[in-house]
């Protein structure tokens, strides 16, 4: 049998306990309802060896155990192997003497109606040892929940993937004047010397920052390169995503924050479009969250890094009050030729040719995004077209084409924008001579 129904796994769990373990064991034991994750393969190969579990007990090893009524099925993570049906033993010794003690965990995959399919997990305990065994199981929870055996890349909290590479270079980010150098200062210093600070006045050490701009201007560059960053320096880095099939909801960004809180390192947490997940139902929650009643206590450091196209849709509680969000950086569209001219250059490469400096002018007051699809559109139809040198007049025909596209799609907005379209018009269309909504 793959599956059980739901309502009758834990009788059958434990009646197999009682039937085939129990009654070979010398002490005893009591049934506990044990979380999941001592049943993630991955999870349970990082516990440090010999780990304290109290009263001078420490973890040895697990290993296999037999159960006829529940086969080995494994799922998997990021490639890994993650939770198994089946039986485990774990066992535990004492430093100083030849005590020791095992517990039987058994796991099995039931379908519910409402969560699908959902794994149970009935532990075994000697009674003598239930808060032993609980120190083990809230290490390897802590251990699966920050995410260390997924680490080496972003992990991502409410997305379809589970993790990304951050391939984004620091030195591929152009922003105006200082401003990239002061945004990883402000960082790299939390880290380095605030973290101490904040400990030392009794603050939870979690840091906030806002980065605003209109559309294009790189926000999502800079904080992929900022994760790149963080991982070089063996920082856990998390990415809330709003890709799935939930949205963009505040209980990813607790999640986050939740795993921030059980990290072993200094942890970034990147939220981008933050407006979006301050709806009037989540604001408090976000309120105390950003105020530190319900922040992350990672004692190594937490920076939260969010992201906004709207920051007049952020409530003014949060974007106006120090503490709540600690720093708020503008990420401006392109005002000098020299920033404009070397991002052009970037995206060109090989192209580049010096005269390509005669159309820098006209990049003046674009976001970034507009000078990359000025150069990528130039490219595709040089290569289309089979030639071998990107001229001046390629690289203008470009612009003057995306110029053309965005004004027509301004004047059509600007037309249309008192006029329902799509499925807000067809909701509110005539039915029985009567409009509904």
């Amino acid at each position: 049998m793959l599956q059980f129904a739901a309502e009758s796994t834990h009788e059958r769990l434990c009646a197999w306990i009682e039937e085939n373990y129990t009654p070979h064991t010398e002490t005893d034991s009591e049934l506990l309802i044990a979380n999941t994750v001592t049943a993630n393969i991955t999870a349970l190969g990082y516990v440090s060896d010999k780990f304290d579990v109290g009263e001078g007990f420490h973890y040895e090893s697990w290993e296999d155990y037999s159960c006829d009524v529940i086969p080995q099925v494994k799922t998997y993570m990021d490639g890994r192997p993650a939770l198994r049906s089946g039986g485990i033993k774990f066992s535990f010794s004492h430093e100083s003497d030849n005590t020791c003690f095992d517990v039987l965990v058994l796991s099995a995959w039931v379908y519910d109606a409402d969560m699908n399919n959902n794994m149970i997990t009935i532990a075994s305990v000697p009674q003598a040892h239930s808060e032993q065994w609980l120190a083990f199981e809230k290490e390897v929870q802590r251990i699966f929940h920050s995410a260390i055996p997924y680490r080496g890349k972003v992990y991502i909290v409410g997305g379809v993937e589970n993790t990304f590479d951050a391939t984004v270079e620091m030195d591929d980010i152009y922003l105006e004047g200082s401003l990239k150098q002061d945004i990883m200062k402000d960082i790299d210093a939390f880290f380095e010397k605030g973290v101490e600070i904040y400990q030392r006045l009794k603050i939870k050490p979690f840091r906030k920052m806002l980065l605003a701009g209109v559309p294009g201007t790189g926000k999502t560059m800079l904080c992929s390169a900022i994760a790149g960053w963080g991982q070089e320096k063996d920082y856990f880095v998390i990415y809330v995503s709003g890709s799935n099939q939930y949205g963009a909801k505040f209980w990813k960004i607790h999640e986050a924050l939740d795993m921030a809180a059980s990290s072993d390192s200094p942890t970034i947490v990147i939220v981008e479009e933050l407006d979006s997940y301050l709806d009037d139902e989540n604001k408090a929650q976000m309120l105390n969250v950003l105020d530190g009643s319900e922040s992350p206590g990672n004692k190594h450091g937490t920076i939260l890094i969010a992201t906004t196209n709207h920051p007049e849709k952020i409530d003014d509680r949060v974007l106006k009050r120090p503490g709540r969000l600690d720093r708020v950086f503008i990420i401006p569209e392109m005002e000098s030729e020299d920033i404009a001219e070397k991002m052009l250059r970037q995206y060109l490469g090989d192209a580049w040719k010096d005269e390509h400096v005669e159309i820098v002018p006209d990049l003046i007051g674009r976001p970034g995004a507009f000078i990359r699809e000025v150069a990528l559109y130039a490219l595709t139809m040089a290569a289309y077209n089979n030639e071998e040198t990107l001229t001046v007049d390629m690289l203008s025909n470009s612009l003057e084409t995306l110029v053309k596209q965005i004004e027509a799609k301004d004047d059509f907005l600007t037309a249309h924008k008192k006029q329902e379209m799509g499925l807000a018009a067809q909701r509110k269309a005539k039915r029985n001579g009567f409009l509904y909504d």
